[in-house]
């Protein structure tokens, strides 16, 4: 920030409440709740924001979202900021005073993280808001880790009232050491595509398998053959996943079973790649079909859009970061990730970006990545992360 004077009063309100954005998460955390079955993440949000009786809110946007204006006292554009709230169907392993109290369930993704700095954001941002130009819309979706949220939240006028002239989101990363910020303009993840292939073949006794159709030899092949498709069928410099992650068919030795279903997922960054896949997945998967006289069908489920951020909006915030003159904050990332984000859905409608904060540390023995039962964050990230952004939004108009 150019005015060094309000920097070091920004710095200081955000100390007086660290602890207290370490106590949230952690609340948070000892909750987890899935997709859009929310009851206790949303309530302690909502209860936060009704601290600020300034604050606009506006509840059950799209499928149980939450939306919360911060106006500045000068005149200025709306930042939009997301935050995720759901968590993960799996077992935490960590033994820590804050573990999941719900059995099954987990924030091992990070949104608890995500909702206490969009939470520490705004608390920073009404602390100074006589500085602040314009507005703030924070956004708080459902079901990420799901069917998705941000598109019914965007269908239901999330980005409007007022119009959303940037918008901004972020994923804690592991990869990335506590400090820094992840940043790439261009494509950051892939696109992601849901398929399901349903084989009907014909049972039978497994001594007489020529009486027989075996949908798991069928859908065996069918496997085999998808592998192909990005080494052959796209384009050597495009970026290409296919992931086969369940495969269900039979329950013991000596029947063979009538069908069998197999699931799995597609990533890229383009349509066209997007579309030659979905081609070639369902030649290969009729092909088989014909060639063992079973019968095979290809839901093949267009999900997520890329996440592309915006050059001019990363640039801005890269300089913001240099300005703010924190040794090493920035980690230019050269490679996109294979992971998929519903966060692309905003950045279709509105320049923006989605940012990676680095959360490793070693020493603390941080060091797993999403997704995994033990993974957790250093928690020095939620006030450093929210002081960023709050002295970026201050000082970027």
């Amino acid at each position: 920030m150019k005015d060094s004077a309000l920097n070091e009063k920004i710095t200081q309100y955000a100390e007086t409440h660290r602890e207290s954005l370490v106590n949230l998460r952690r609340s948070l955390h000892q909750i987890p709740e899935l997709t859009d079955d929310l009851p206790k993440t949303r309530k302690m949000i909502l209860d936060y924001l009704k601290k600020f009786k300034d604050i606009e809110i506006r509840d059950w946007v799209g499928n149980g979202g939450i939306t919360a204006l911060l106006r500045g006292d000068l005149p200025g554009k709306t930042f939009g900021y997301r935050a995720d709230m759901d968590a993960l169907p799996m077992e935490e392993m960590n033994e820590v005073p804050y573990k999941s109290t719900h059995p099954g369930k987990m924030h091992a993704c990070g949104h608890d993280a995500h909702m206490t700095i969009a939470l520490g954001i705004l608390t920073l941002l009404h602390a100074f808001k006589s500085e602040l130009r314009g507005q703030v819309k924070f956004i708080f979706q459902p079901a990420e880790e799901a069917q998705g949220g941000a598109l019914e939240m965007i269908q239901d006028g999330a980005l409007k009232d007022p119009e959303v002239d940037e918008i901004y989101g972020i994923h804690v990363w592991p990869s990335i050491e506590k400090g820094r910020f992840g940043l790439k303009a261009g494509e950051l993840m892939a696109g992601t595509d849901i398929i399901r292939i349903d084989i009907q073949g014909k049972g039978g006794h497994p001594g007489i398998p020529h009486h027989a159709v075996n949908p798991i030899v069928v859908g065996s092949k069918i496997v085999s053959e998808l592998e192909s498709i990005t080494s052959y069928a796209v384009d050597s410099s495009e970026n290409a996943v296919i992931s086969i992650c369940s495969f269900h068919g039979g329950k013991v030795n000596n029947i063979i079973p009538h069908t069998v279903t197999i699931y799995g997922t597609v990533r890229t960054f383009n349509a066209e790649t997007q579309d030659i896949v979905e081609r070639e997945m369902s030649r290969i998967v009729h092909h088989f079909g014909d060639l063992y006289r079973a019968t095979c069908t290809l839901d093949y489920h267009k999900h997520f859009p890329p996440t592309i951020n915006h050059p001019e909006v990363i640039a801005k915030f890269k300089d913001s970061l240099d300005g703010q003159a924190v040794p090493g904050a920035v980690e230019n990332l050269s490679k996109p990730s294979m992971g998929a984000e519903d966060f692309s859905c905003f950045l279709r409608e509105k320049p923006g970006a989605f940012i990676f904060v680095g959360t490793r540390n070693e020493a603390k023995g941080l060091v797993h990545e999403i997704h995994h039962p033990q993974f957790d964050i250093d928690e020095d990230i939620l006030t450093d992360t929210a002081l960023a952004f709050a002295r970026f939004f201050i000082s970027s108009q």
